[in-house]
């Protein structure tokens, strides 16, 4: 059961990584970019050290991507409109 969870929260997680990473660009703080970037592949390389590798996830692991799954579907209310002023930088970012 747990490595099933776990399988769905990595899915989440690489699903809403690609969706922020098509709303970057340059104008992105790199640092968001990177973060984003690492987020999804390694959601990503996990899906595959399951169904691949044949790696079994622990309740913990469930427990933690679900949780970091959670934090990326709360936050995405304030990605709807595309990337948050505060991680912007240039002519694209919100006034202070």
């Amino acid at each position: 059961m747990s490595t099933a969870l776990f399988l769905v929260a990595c899915a989440v997680l690489a699903y809403t990584g690609f969706c922020r990473l098509v709303r970057t660009s340059t104008s992105t703080v790199l640092c968001i970019r990177a973060v984003i970037w690492l987020l999804t592949v390694s959601a990503l390389v996990s899906i595959a050290a399951v169904l691949v590798w044949g790696q079994a996830a622990s309740w913990t692991d469930a427990l933690l991507a679900v949780a970091m799954a959670a934090v990326q579907v709360a936050t995405s209310l304030l990605w709807r409109d595309g990337v948050p002023g505060p991680y912007q930088h240039g002519d694209d970012a919100a006034p202070p």
